[in-house]
């Protein structure tokens, strides 16, 4: 959770970056929610069914079983469309999925329907956050802290805002109240590791993941965001096993077989990452990181053609100014070897508008401008 500044242990990656933390609601770590309190707004006592339900999706969700998790809730909702407890835990299953959008559509309506329940603002904070939207998270979290000052999970996501405008002092200030107020939190505990990452101590940021996943052992983004860590500090072996991991908990996310390929890349062995790529921009085709690095691939090994469309697909989808001007760069590359010199230059044009010193794409204008000369 995704493999700087970047959305690290999130999902996304950098050749040279590391990547993005999630979050969860766990046994020991969320005593006070989901619960199984169906149907919420109804007269009616609840139907064996309805608990039997409700008991499924919350077992799904304490274990890390994303897809069952998201089937049991709708299942849920379409029993009670008015229960906020369905709501929230149908958002968070679908953070873990990367489904940002839905996660927060579906958050949004868990505040509607609980406004003095601090799950769900905090669940519409980390579904904001996961979707990229920085000012809408923090916004939200402080609505959560002001609504329970003593909720830890509000104060986590507070921090992590924090953190990703890279004010740490902030930052750390609010995750250290996230523990004070529950040393097992696993938002807390994964925050924790995230801005340790983000300060780029790696070695502490293992450390502190390696917690995280003492408390949800079942939580595929905490393992993969291990792997990520560790990739940076060379422990390729370790990191594999992180990886290998998390694709077995979450057989469909697209990250860890992107983190298995970086592996890979880093070697230079890209016959055998490409694989993975493919198989991660199949899983996910949403997924920057999958398309840019397979045409990184593919370029690499001269698979110019191939190369094009997941770099133009890269290239539509990334929001990182980084990987951006480095996707915009490689796919320049790639116009030039297919001899298309309009596009070629408009992409090392686009690539130095990110970053003014990127001397690849200079180089690339160079080329472009040698071979219109006469």
């Amino acid at each position: 959770m995704e493999l700087h500044r970047r959305r690290r242990s999130r999902g996304g990656w950098v050749l040279a970056g590391s990547l993005i933390g999630l979050s969860a609601a766990l046994v020991g770590a969320y005593a006070v929610w989901p619960r199984a309190e169906f149907p919420e707004a109804s007269a009616a006592p609840p139907t064996s069914d309805a608990l039997a339900v409700f008991k499924s999706a919350d077992r799904a969700l304490t274990s890390g079983d994303w897809q069952a998790a998201e089937q049991s809730y709708s299942q849920a909702l379409s029993i009670d469309a008015t229960s906020a407890s369905a709501e929230i835990g149908l958002a968070r299953a679908l953070v873990y999925q990367y489904k940002a959008a839905e996660a927060t559509t579906h958050a949004r309506r868990a505040v509607d329907l609980a406004p003095k329940r601090p799950e769900a603002l905090s669940t519409l904070a980390l579904a904001l956050s996961w979707a990229g939207d920085v000012d809408g998270a923090t916004t939200v979290a402080r609505r959560t802290v002001d609504l329970d000052p003593n909720f830890a999970e509000g104060h986590a996501l507070l921090a992590e805002t924090y953190a990703d405008r890279y004010q740490l002092a902030d930052a750390w200030r609010s995750a250290d109240r996230a523990l004070s107020l529950d040393p097992l939190n696993v938002e807390g505990l994964r925050v924790r590791a995230y801005l340790y990452e983000t300060a780029g101590q790696y070695a502490e940021a293992a450390g502190a993941y390696q917690q995280a996943i003492e408390a949800s052992p079942g939580f595929s983004h905490l393992h993969f965001a291990l792997g990520t860590v560790l990739r940076v500090l060379g422990k390729s072996d370790e990191a594999a096993d992180e990886f290998r991991i998390a694709m077995t908990l979450a057989p469909s996310d697209a990250r860890p077989r992107a983190g298995m390929a970086l592996l890979y890349m880093a070697e230079s062995d890209v016959p055998a990452a490409i694989p993975y790529l493919e198989e991660a921009a199949q899983l996910d085709p949403a997924y920057a990181t999958a398309q840019g690095q397979l045409g990184t691939a593919r370029y690499f090994q001269g698979d110019y053609e191939r190369a094009r469309e997941p770099l133009e697909a890269a290239v539509r989808l990334e929001r990182n100014r980084d990987r951006l001007s480095t996707y915009r760069h490689v796919l320049g590359w790639v116009y030039l070897k297919l001899e298309m010199l309009d596009q070629a230059q408009t992409e090392f044009d686009a690539a130095l508008a990110l970053n003014p010193q990127f001397e690849g794409a200079k180089e690339g204008l160079a080329t472009v401008k040698a071979l219109r000369t006469p």
